[in-house]
């Protein structure tokens, strides 16, 4: 059949879309005399009214439309009340693609559906060879026939994935299953899913970290068993010569002249010399700031992600695993922790060779530090010893981090940390609740309509991240930064900048049509928020503090009062423990319950780092409060 046949699409009215104009003629040439009742036929016509039984098409109902609206009522009431299913099973198989959801609509709202037995259907199934899909996005046809619907679904483990999209999928899912199926008949369905040659990793990946708060229950057992063929399957994939595959290099390097030295095969050296020469704990501490930029500039954690980003092309393939209750590991955020990771590793294994531990580091700024640097004396930290295993190490350095989240939150409720209380008080105050020494320390974005500007502005996958007759970077931000004018875009992109940024006073053009920023301050702030979520403001000068006051004001922004950002405290969740998240390390969970008791020691290894640069966030944020509590009180004493 030709593939001009019109079909029905919601978000669009008679007067606009697509098929507007093939809709007039349609309706101005119909001859219901002459009409054929074929199922396509059918099917168009059916299309058809629904455009004009939008409300947004009555003010079209003139004479024509009026007459057009009762004639095809009555010949799509006709044909259906006087066919049957069996009666098209030719016709539906060479139904016109886009009609096949169509269909499955007026099989019930023309009532089809109460003439048509559970063995008729069962059949009409089987000679036409329907996906399935098409029957679980009727609610009213999943009840009415669970049965065969069920034995379909069961017999094919493929069909499982369906499963996993309705119960774990971060957006709604519109289609139906049948409640009819037990707990134990979907045990059974995900084990064979596992065992498919055919499972896809995304589905592997979900299912291997399935959140006991979904829904629907599965045995752990089935978790172990996918987690293996995932492993299985990316093995097999990535010992295969041809995959895609990146290496990256980190060693340290005499005689070069500045802090690190990038070669063009993935080699990354840091300056021994320096390193060697500066070894006393202070500056060590500081090289993870300014050495190695585990901070960024402004105090941002430099290994989390955009949350607002749409990623690239990588995280479109992996959209699929992501699951309903899991940390968000796009491939950005993935390659920043691996490569902050082995830098981390790297160093730490550069101060070990020089009889340095880094956790007795850790443990002289809380207990000498801070009483030198700024006479409190509030806190303390004990270090495991350097004989132990990591696995031994592990176990006793959380507890001291637990003790220290303590000690500070008294610190921030009681100005001092009573020893008493201390002993006494069993409560720990989760990461996410832990209050700022300040009554405004993050700075967020807050309504929807500067997240879709931001977007516009700093995506990748932005409507304005290319232009026409310019290329080489990747968002409108850089292109504006870089220099360009506005005759370089294409001319539907120059509605939507009229639009949305020269209307909003966001952009303004010279005279040649070159493109600024109206507020560069603004911007650049925007552009920080977006690029991690958050941004402290502790030590902003005053014109930007003036300008986020402003901001909150409107309503565009809001402020946050917590020791750790939004953003990091879900990190440190996803490390630590699995209350949030389904997909996290859970260190603490599993350490604490010896679920890591037999794994290797370069295993172990891996945790107590994890660890380690959790406490290096732990200290970087503390050491930022009491040292901005100190400026204060200079400032306030001078």
């Amino acid at each position: 059949m030709s593939e001009d046949k019109i079909k029905f699409y919601k978000e669009y009215t008679l007067n606009e879309g697509y098929y507007s104009q093939d809709i007039i003629k349609y309706i101005q040439n119909f001859d219901d005399t002459n009409f054929e009742l074929q199922l396509d036929n059918i099917i168009e016509l059916y299309n058809v009214s629904k455009y004009l039984n939008l409300d947004t098409s009555k003010a079209n109902d003139d004479n024509t439309i009026a007459s057009f609206k009762q004639k095809s009522h009555q010949i799509l009431g006709t044909y259906f009340s006087n066919i049957s299913l069996s009666e098209i099973v030719y016709e539906y198989k060479d139904l016109y693609s886009l009609y096949l959801d169509d269909f499955w609509t007026i099989f019930v709202d023309y009532k089809l559906i109460k003439k048509t037995s559970v063995s008729e259907m069962e059949s009409f199934i089987k000679a036409n060879d329907v996906p399935i899909i098409y029957l679980l996005n009727k609610k009213n046809i999943c009840d009415k026939y669970n049965s065969i619907i069920k034995v379909s679904l069961l017999n094919n483990p493929k069909y499982f994935e369906l499963f996993i999209t309705k119960y774990d999928s971060v957006s709604k899912v519109d289609y139906h299953l049948p409640n009819n199926i037990s707990d134990s008949e979907i045990n059974t369905w995900a084990r064979r899913y596992c065992e498919l040659e055919t499972a896809n990793t995304n589905y592997l990946l979900k299912l291997g970290n399935w959140s006991n708060k979904n829904e629907k229950k599965i045995d752990d057992i089935i978790l172990v068993k996918a987690k293996k063929a995932y492993k299985d399957i990316t093995n097999t994939m990535f010992n295969n010569k041809n995959s895609p595959f990146w290496t990256i290099e980190i060693g340290f390097k005499s005689d070069i002249k500045n802090i690190c030295e990038i070669s063009s095969s993935h080699q990354i050296f840091f300056n021994k010399d320096w390193l060697d020469k500066e070894q006393d704990y202070p500056t060590i501490l500081n090289n993870f700031l300014y050495f190695f930029s585990f901070f960024k500039y402004n105090n941002q954690l430099a290994l989390l992600s955009s949350p607002y980003s749409s990623g690239n092309i990588l995280d479109t393939f992996r959209n699929g695993s992501k699951s309903k209750h899991g940390y968000n590991i796009s491939a950005d955020f993935e390659i920043k922790r691996t490569l902050y990771g082995i830098v981390f590793l790297a160093y730490f294994d550069y101060l070990s060779s020089n009889n340095i531990d880094l956790e007795q580091i850790f443990s002289y700024y809380f207990k000498e530090h801070l009483k030198a640097e700024y006479k409190n004396e509030n806190f303390f930290f004990s270090n495991s010893s350097i004989e132990n295993s990591y696995y031994e190490r592990s176990k006793a350095l959380m507890p001291e981090m637990d003790s220290i989240l303590k000690q500070f939150d008294l610190y921030q409720k009681y100005g001092k940390v009573d020893p008493d209380l201390f002993e006494i008080s069993s409560k720990i105050t989760s990461y996410s609740q832990i209050k700022s020494l300040e009554t405004k320390k993050f700075v967020y974005f807050k309504s929807n309509e500067i997240k879709n500007l931001c977007y516009l502005l700093f995506d990748k996958k932005s409507s304005l991240a290319f232009t026409e007759h310019k290329k080489g970077q990747t968002s409108f931000y850089d292109y504006v930064q870089s220099g360009i004018n506005l005759t370089d875009f294409y001319k539907y992109q120059k509605i939507i900048i009229k639009d949305s940024l020269i209307d909003k006073k966001i952009i303004k053009c010279t005279l040649t049509n070159k493109i600024n920023f109206t507020n560069d301050k603004l911007i650049s702030l925007y552009k920080q928020i977006w690029d991690s979520g958050y941004l402290s403001i502790l030590f902003l000068s005053n014109d930007y503090i003036q300008l986020i006051d402003s901001e909150v004001y409107t309503k565009n922004l809001k402020y946050g009062n917590t020791l750790f950002s939004e953003q990091e405290s879900d990190y440190i969740s996803f490390v630590m423990d699995n209350k949030k998240y389904n997909n996290g390390l859970a260190i603490r969970n599993k350490m604490t319950h010896g679920s890591f008791a037999k794994k290797n020691k370069q295993d172990h290894k891996e945790f107590y780092l994890e660890l380690m640069m959790i406490l290096l966030l732990y200290t970087v944020r503390i050491n930022e409060e009491i040292d901005y509590q100190d400026q204060k009180n200079i400032s306030v004493n001078h």
